[in-house]
């Protein structure tokens, strides 16, 4: 066995944490590739993990979990030892393998098919793999002839991006509800259709008919719960399905049936009314990456990063080096620590630290440091903001972070990002919006892109009213728009008739 200095790591351990992961769009076949990492230890050779969550057959029973050699200038053929884990939350293992003297090609990877049962991860030990919906990987590599006594770390993160909306659907007359006939409610871009199917032979049963017209989305799932007279929820079903199953109609029967409802009329139905509390969680193609920790890494779309250059790509959430800090300045906006101003709207005031607006904000940096009243008054009045919305900018400012946003709400905080110059805040703002658009908001996003000048948000909404046409031109929306904001309209047709 070859000898080495006690100092020097022979091997290579890298962590991958996957978020989100029961909303990934992904089918049978189809895979999760980590960011590539660079094992210098191992003569610089470039990897990367591959996840099947649904494995690569089609009984969808087990996760597929494989190491991957990129192509890159190493060796032709390098001859390893490797472990592929999944971990715990307190980095123990769960699931694990380990494998000697595998020689790998450029282009080639070697893992395990059945790595482990999707039940066990998804479902019957969901709270040991999955806290927080967070799947934890770990693959260590070192030399053949070896033990891997002082291994090189570092981390990623992948983020599926997942948006969740609820509402409270009322059924009037509950009691005269004719078989076949719809009662449709339109959420966004997502019509729900509320049938009653009576078949020959079967009881009666309540299906819900799913539509959705948004071509991002690729994965759906819908819970409805029945709220009874005390307003308390009663869970009937939870449903999965995937775009291509949206396109068609995706049908989500109710586990209590109309007949019972009628024989606990009282407890369910008070005026004849059936209320269902809606809820739905949607995932698009967009996922995100976060790069930390020590070692050579980088994601598969931006240049190498090595550690000499000290650079972090930031996807979602802060990273555990950071945390501390984070959760100290929350305490201070929280508790109101050493405040030395206000923020003061018409109706609430809100401690703050100027140091720390200034260092967020040019315009508070200005007010702060010129002479201005601000400077000396110890508040600065935002009667034009509402509460809410400086709660949540302040929130921001302190721990950069969002809290539950809503498209009505990021509207108001961009608008506040833009007044106040906190350009990372008005990002992640149009980003949300972006993202969430719909054809009933698209009208309302682009008059505020036009308002502030957002020559990029703007063009965003108007690709996507162009793409969703029908949708927001038959919209009481787009009628009300061009009463009010007849020149964009106006713009948009035109686009319509002469495309750039």
């Amino acid at each position: 066995m070859a000898t080495r200095n006690n100092d020097e790591t022979n091997g290579y351990t890298f962590q991958w944490k996957i978020e989100n992961i029961s909303h990934c769009w992904l089918k049978p076949f189809e895979r999760i590739e980590s960011p590539i990492f660079i094992a210098d230890t191992l003569e610089s050779t470039k990897w990367s993990l591959w996840l099947y969550p649904l494995g690569q057959t089609n009984e969808k029973e087990n996760v597929s979990f494989f190491l991957h050699r990129e192509d890159c200038s190493g060796p032709g053929v390098i001859e390893i030892n490797y472990q592929l884990a999944f971990l715990n939350n307190d980095g123990s293992f769960l699931k694990e393998f380990t494998i000697r003297r595998r020689g790998f090609e450029r282009k080639r990877e070697w893992g395990f098919r059945e790595f482990i049962n999707r039940e066990r991860v998804f479902f019957t030990e969901r709270e040991a793999f999955l806290p927080e919906d967070t799947l934890t990987l770990q693959c260590t590599l070192w030399k053949k002839d070896e033990t891997c006594a002082k291994p090189k770390h570092s981390h990623a993160r992948t983020v599926f991006t997942v948006n969740r909306r609820s509402f409270v659907w009322k059924i009037d007359a509950f009691s005269t509800l004719k078989p076949g006939l719809k009662n449709r409610l339109r959420d966004g871009f997502i019509d729900f259709d509320l049938v009653l199917n009576e078949e020959l032979g079967f009881e009666k049963k309540i299906i819900i008919n799913i539509n959705s017209f948004d071509q991002r989305m690729k994965y759906f799932s819908f819970k409805t719960s029945i709220i009874d007279w005390e307003g308390k929820k009663e869970n009937c079903r939870i449903n999965k399905c995937f775009a291509s199953d949206l396109k068609e109609g995706a049908l989500s029967p109710m586990l209590l049936f109309p007949d019972k409802l009628m024989e606990h009329s009282r407890q369910y139905l008070p005026n004849d009314s059936l209320s269902l509390d809606c809820e739905y969680v949607y995932s698009t193609e967009t996922n995100s990456y976060e790069i930390f920790g020590c070692g050579i890494i980088y994601p598969n779309s931006i240049e190498e990063v090595t550690e000499s250059k000290k650079k972090h790509y930031v996807a979602k959430e802060k990273s555990h080096i950071t945390s501390a800090l984070i959760d100290d300045l929350k305490s201070m906006y929280n508790d109101s620590i050493c405040n030395d101003t206000e923020l003061r709207t018409s109706t609430k005031t809100f401690p703050a630290h100027k140091g720390i607006l200034s260092a967020r904000s040019p315009v508070f940096r200005r007010m702060f440091t010129n002479d201005m009243k601000e400077k000396n008054c110890g508040h600065v009045d935002i009667s034009d903001l509402e509460d809410d919305t400086v709660h949540r900018m302040l929130t921001y400012v302190y721990t950069d972070s969002l809290e539950d946003l809503q498209l009505d709400s990021a509207f108001k905080l961009y608008a506040a990002a833009d007044k106040y110059e906190i350009l990372s805040l008005k990002t992640r703002c149009s980003s949300f919006m972006k993202e969430n658009l719909c054809p009933t908001k698209a009208c309302e996003v682009l008059f505020l892109a036009d308002q502030h000048q957002d020559v990029d948000l703007k063009c965003f909404v108007q690709d996507y009213i162009l793409e969703h046409d029908k949708e927001v031109f038959g919209s009481q929306e787009w009628k009300d728009f061009m009463d009010t904001n007849l020149k964009l309209a106006a713009n948009i047709m035109y686009l319509k008739v002469y495309p750039e």
